[in-house]
């Protein structure tokens, strides 16, 4: 599914809706990279069919996993969502069996959420073929290519940090 783009006409030296983003300035990289979006945010509603979660869910789920148990507070204050919506996510995971609340180590009016065991070996399991497949391709370049790569993929990832700068 694309995203529609405004009717407001598009700033000064952006590619109007004429103009073919291939053949734009940076437009084969460009278009790459929209592509490579799309085809994540395929990835993802197809993990969370497989899971058996919505796309919030996904994103506590893959927090829990990948940083570790922590406080509802802590997840809303990092996924950037309130605590109430963070607290209606958790509890759906919890009942889904994907999740559990245990008291907290050291403040016990705190708890903390916990991944359930079975969580991220059944995760692995759907994400190890792109993870493969990302290093197959990476493995495929020169070392001078790879350093090309990176350079370019920090500039963008620093071109979004900017953009979301708060």
């Amino acid at each position: 599914m694309d995203v529609k783009r405004p009717a407001t006409p598009p700033p000064e030296g952006a590619p109007g809706p004429a103009q073919d983003p291939a053949t734009a300035a940076g437009g084969p990289i460009r278009e790459q990279l929209r592509n490579l979006t799309l085809r994540q945010q395929r990835f993802e509603r197809y993990l969370g069919r497989q899971m058996g979660v919505d796309a919030a869910g996904l994103a506590v789920m893959d927090h829990l996993v990948n940083v570790g148990p922590t406080t509802p507070t802590d997840l809303a204050r990092r996924l950037d969502a309130s605590t109430a919506a963070t607290t209606l996510v958790i509890d759906r995971l919890v009942a889904a069996g994907h999740a559990t609340r245990g008291p907290h180590p050291t403040d016990r009016r705190k708890v903390i959420v916990t991944p359930d065991d079975h969580w991220g070996a059944a995760a692995f399991e759907h994400v190890v073929p792109v993870i493969q497949g990302v290093t197959e391709a990476a493995d495929t370049l020169s070392p001078e290519e790879q350093a090309v790569v990176v350079a370019f993929l920090e500039r963008i990832v620093g071109v979004y940090d900017q953009a979301t700068k708060t």
